[in-house]
């Protein structure tokens, strides 16, 4: 039964820091991704700035359509990243629960034997 004990203490200690890098990963790729995003868009429209007119206000248009494309992937990626915290934790909490589960009837059985 110890032995049973040792495995479930390995196997969520193993989950666990797999939960934790693969928080940690989703919320570095969805940074640096919209990051790289508002960097291309800004070397896009830096590249060539029509004089005043027609062109320029198109040009601004399409610019602040994309700075609130932007921006709204940010606030969707920092969410995200929040709702991907809580659940890692409700996870973590679980599987601490089955762990003292699995104690507590190793416990149990090795006082009954």
């Amino acid at each position: 039964m110890e032995k049973l004990v040792e495995y479930v203490e390995a196997w969520t200690k193993a989950q666990k820091e797999f939960m934790e890098r693969w928080v940690k990963s989703q919320k570095e790729f969805t940074e640096n991704w919209v990051v790289a995003t508002k960097l291309i868009q800004d070397s896009l429209i830096s590249m060539a700035r029509p004089p005043e007119g027609a062109g320029r206000e198109i040009l601004d248009l399409y610019q602040s359509a994309l700075m609130a494309m932007v921006d709204s992937s940010k606030v969707l990626t920092d969410e995200a990243g929040k709702i991907q915290y809580m659940w890692k934790e409700n996870v973590d909490r679980q599987m601490d629960l089955s762990r003292e589960l699995v104690e507590n009837y190793t416990n149990l059985f090795n006082k009954a034997a």
